[in-house]
């Protein structure tokens, strides 16, 4: 019997996928979740299973083809009644139903060992190349096919042997022919007092066969960008409050818990101490947790924190989600961060890890700069972007000029619905807790 497998909505607000590469060929007999495709969605590159046996009929798309959430993706022949789309758990998905995330566990309290919380639900569709497949973000693969290369054949140089564009581009460069090197023209001068010139330049010209420009299609994560930040600076009326902040005691606090939390397996970051600073002052000003549905103009004040954390890959800027953050402890918090900024470099994100926050801490780390503006991740309504801690010249009250660490934090702010002087104080709540980490203890969960 013939089966239309149709594409799923793999992401919240889905409207279609790009097909990376089929892993399978017509005539393959295939086992239940047996992998099929890669498509790259909104948000991530996901790997999507046959979800019954049965033997290949037809691949209708290319590499490459934007295909419409509902479209058939591929055509199996299976015995018996036609089987319904499967998603994780075993339940059906009727066309067009995203996966449904999972109960958030309770938090449990490190012991010798942090216990991994996976903050999301079960993985519905894997995201793990198979079959030796060159390891490369989608990106990079139609750059790869735009040039004509054999992505199988480029040797990598990222994290696991991940071919990135860099890879590529030295590849093609590795194989073009290289221009004709200049003749150096005799010189004619006679005049004894001081020597000829000998370097002649070669005319500027491009290599032979090499356009002047190349055009590239915003596709993918890209084009959510693309649309969400336009999105957001097209409704949002943003303002922007930068403060300094002194980072001598939380300097002082990270060196020393470190140390503790090395012994469980973690790494304690300074994010992970910005992270839960920004949690209890939300605890104070929860309108910075709100977001805005623009069709009803309604504020809509949630009453759990799931923290967003920008991380950029090389495909584009993606933001994980610890969920129910606020109800984590710090090393809990360190944890989670450092899972999903590992699987956010490595592109293995899950479609669930990748939705729903509430609001959003961009951090630059040594890149920070001195200041910048940061754009609210729409339709949230705060957004905490951190900067390059840097000893700086400080005047004390007594005049004396000493050396000490300093950090800037700028916060955006959509002015529609708060004010200045609510997102200053938000700020200064933030700036407390992390000039007197103690404060912290005093709110912990």
């Amino acid at each position: 019997m013939r089966y239309d497998f149709k594409l799923p909505d793999l992401a919240e607000g889905m409207v279609e996928g790009e097909l990376v590469a089929w892993l399978v060929a017509a005539g393959d007999a295939l086992k239940p979740e047996q992998p099929v495709a890669e498509v790259m969605t909104d948000k991530a590159t996901v790997v999507i299973p046959s979800p019954v046996a049965g033997t290949v009929l037809e691949l209708p798309h290319a590499a490459g083809d934007i295909i419409k959430v509902g479209a058939t993706l591929f055509t199996l022949d299976v015995e018996g009644d036609m089987p319904a789309q499967k998603k994780a758990g075993g339940h059906t998905l009727d066309q067009g139903d995203a996966p449904e995330p999972a109960a958030q566990p309770e938090p449990s309290k490190p012991e010798a060992a942090l216990a991994p919380r996976a903050p999301v639900a079960a993985a519905t569709f894997e995201e793990t190349p198979r079959g030796g497949k060159a390891l490369a973000a989608p990106a990079t693969r139609r750059v790869a096919r735009d040039l004509g290369i054999d992505i199988g054949q480029v040797a990598g140089s990222g994290p696991g042997g991940r071919v990135t564009i860099e890879d590529v581009q030295a590849h093609q460069a590795h194989q073009a022919p290289r221009p004709a090197a200049a003749t150096p023209r005799a010189s004619t001068s006679t005049s004894t007092s001081s020597p000829a010139p000998t370097f002649t330049p070669r005319a500027a010209t491009a290599p032979a066969g090499v356009d002047s420009e190349e055009r590239q299609k915003i596709r993918g994560l890209r084009k959510a960008i693309y649309e969400t930040m336009s999105r957001s600076k097209a409704t949002a009326a943003h303002f922007t409050y930068v403060d300094e902040v002194d980072c001598e005691n939380l300097f002082a606090a990270r060196e020393k818990l470190a140390k503790v939390a090395d012994k469980k397996g973690v790494k304690l970051t300074y994010l992970a101490f910005i992270a839960k600073a920004s949690l209890l002052a939300l605890q104070q000003f929860p309108k910075a947790n709100a977001r805005v549905d623009d069709q009803t103009m309604e504020l809509v004040l949630k009453r759990h924190v799931h923290l967003g954390v920008a991380a950029a890959t090389e495909p584009g800027l993606v933001v994980p989600v610890i969920k129910h953050a606020d109800r984590m402890t710090l090393l809990e918090l360190a944890f989670h961060i450092q899972q999903l900024g590992e699987r956010a470099r490595t592109n293995t994100l899950k479609p669930d890890e990748l939705k729903g926050s509430t609001f959003t801490i961009s951090s630059l780390g040594k890149l920070g700069g001195l200041l910048a503006t940061p754009i609210i991740n729409h339709p949230e309504v705060a957004i905490l972007g951190v900067h390059q801690m840097q000893k700086r010249a400080v005047v004390l009250d007594d005049d004396t000029i000493v050396a000490r660490r300093r950090m800037n934090l700028s916060l955006s702010f959509d002015h529609r619905v708060i004010d200045g002087h609510e997102g200053a104080a938000f700020a200064q709540a933030i700036k407390s807790y992390l000039e007197d980490p103690d404060l912290m203890l005093l709110e912990t969960v």
